[in-house]
Parts: C-alpha cells; structure tokens; sequence
C-alpha cells in the first residue's frame, strides 16, 4: 500500500508542469509575418497578476508593451512608428511551454501570423 501511494504521489508531481514553463514571463525570441516578409525580434515579458508589461526590441528601436495573460492566453500590444504614424500592434497567441503561437493584428489594416520561443538563458 505504501509502494501505491508512493507511487500515485510521484506521478501527480510529474503530470504538473514546472511553474517556468507555464509563465509568459521572460525573454522571448519572436517572428510575425508581414507583407515585407518575416521580422525577428525579442519580447521582454514581466508578470504581475494577469497584467503584462515589458519591451518589445526590434531593429527599429524598443518600445513598450503592455497586456493580459489568462492562463494559456497571451495578449499584448504595443506602438510603433510606421511612415510617421501611430501603428499599434496586438498579439493574441496561446502560451505552450516555451512557445507561444497566434496572430498578430496590424492596426486593424491586416493579421497575420506570430510565433515565438523562450530565448536560452546566457551563461
């Protein structure tokens, strides 16, 4: 009976995934496509609560972001300069262990998809 029990114990923490691997928070190494082709760049996540904040750095210059996580969902937006306009991008992808996929809505003008993968942790 204590082997049992041992055992029940022991596959019921292997079945929960790890706290990291479930958190939006990090740095993330992301792609979107767009009508100029696909653009990489890197997302700085905090968490607090079910609010994001962080930093989007693009070739173009970093800029803020802000946004909600509840549970696998992930949203987030933040504003670039495009052609001296406003352009405020919105992220919605759900949140898989160390990769988040969805789509990216442009402005409202167009979406397309968004994919990224937690950056390795430097040594």
């Amino acid at each position: 009976m204590k082997k049992f029990l041992l055992s029940l114990a022991f596959l019921a923490f292997a079945a929960v995934p790890s706290a990291r691997a479930q958190s939006a928070a990090g740095t993330w190494d992301a792609t979107m496509n767009t009508p100029g082709g696909v653009r990489a760049f890197q997302v700085i996540i905090q968490v607090k609560g079910d609010s994001l904040s962080g930093t989007v750095k693009r070739s173009a210059g970093d800029v803020p972001l802000a946004g909600t996580v509840k549970g696998q969902d992930v949203t987030f937006w933040y504003t670039i300069d495009y052609g001296g306009n406003a352009l405020t991008l919105t992220v919605s992808a759900k949140l898989q262990g160390d990769e988040m996929k969805g789509t990216i809505d442009m402005g409202g003008n167009a979406s397309d998809s968004f994919a990224a993968k937690r950056a390795a942790a430097k040594p």
